[in-house]
């Protein structure tokens, strides 16, 4: 469990650095006046938007993870309490439920 600890710690620091990355492009983006080159900001804006919504939905179930390790629950299947191979943890370290139940 440590090393799924420490994998989580280290995705936990990914995600977050990029959550700061995507905030930094999108505040220092110039106006432009030609409405073509507007349009193409607009969708690359949109695209940002898409990523960083994606990376804090993970950092929220890193985050999940994280606190069921401190709570000494993590292995646990939030859906039927059962425990979560070790093989899916390694895999997916985030993961709230058992290969079962994730189906």
């Amino acid at each position: 469990m440590n090393n799924n600890k420490e994998q989580l710690l280290a995705l936990q620091k990914e995600f977050n650095n990029r959550i700061v990355k995507i905030d930094k492009d999108l505040h220092s983006r110039l106006s432009t006046a030609k409405f073509s080159e507007q349009v193409v900001d607009h969708q690359n804006d949109e695209v940002l938007l898409n990523l960083k919504n994606e990376a804090q939905q993970e950092l929220e179930q890193i985050n999940h993870a994280l606190l069921k390790i401190e709570r000494d629950v993590y292995g646990t299947c939030e859906k039927c309490h059962g425990t979560i191979s070790t093989e899916r943890l390694d895999a997916i370290p985030f993961t709230a439920y058992c290969k079962n139940c994730a189906a």
